[in-house]
């Protein structure tokens, strides 16, 4: 999913009045994120491509492939809904967006292998 096909998405799901850049921002802030608390630590996740996304920046891939793509919507959404004050939304929002989450870390977790770092000395 791009960068572009991720602001549309979201419109079209969710209409709101927040601007291109500002959604952009939100997915730069997520992809950093995921790779500081998820993909850090493990092989083969080192030279995944994290932003920053700009508005402009339209065929940027997003970090996160299919199936798990929906992360960015649902956390999206949920950004709509808390700076719209709607918090009963938000916290459904957060809800959806947690599920999805921890169905992509326990993905990373399956498929790569955690850097081992630490050695026994006899």
């Amino acid at each position: 999913m791009t960068v572009r096909q991720a602001i549309d998405r979201l419109q079209a799901l969710k209409p709101h009045q927040y601007g291109d850049e500002t959604a952009a921002g939100w997915l730069s802030d997520l992809d950093g994120r995921l790779y500081a608390n998820y993909c850090l630590g493990h092989e083969g996740m080192e030279s995944l491509a994290h932003g920053p996304y700009t508005a402009d920046a339209d065929d940027a891939e997003l970090m996160v492939k299919e199936p798990y793509t929906d992360l960015y919507i649902r956390y999206m959404a949920a950004q709509v809904d808390y700076y719209n004050a709607e918090f009963a939304r938000y916290n459904n929002s957060m809800v959806m967006y947690n599920m999805m989450l921890a169905e992509y870390a326990n993905w990373i977790n399956r498929t790569h292998m955690p850097e081992q770092r630490a050695t026994l000395k006899l």
